[in-house]
């Protein structure tokens, strides 16, 4: 299991008490059928949210020797 940084899509449907919001990154991990991201709440790890990979994205690896872009 790789921990890799995940945004979500605008299509995301927050469920009632979920944690996850459009716009930050968030730290996930890939099910092994990449089916669905699990998503631990970083200040509980007992809080956990699963979300379709359809509907979040990867972070796109950062280019080097480049300048800043927006996030």
């Amino acid at each position: 299991m790789t921990v890799r940084w995940y945004r979500l899509k605008r299509t995301y449907e927050r469920p009632h008490g979920g944690f996850l919001a459009i716009g930050p990154r968030y730290p996930g991990v890939l099910s092994d059928d990449g089916v669905v991201v699990l998503f631990t709440h970083p200040g509980d790890a007992q809080w956990t949210e699963v979300v379709l990979s359809s509907i979040s994205r990867r972070r796109p690896k950062s280019r080097t020797g480049g300048g800043g872009g927006t996030s």
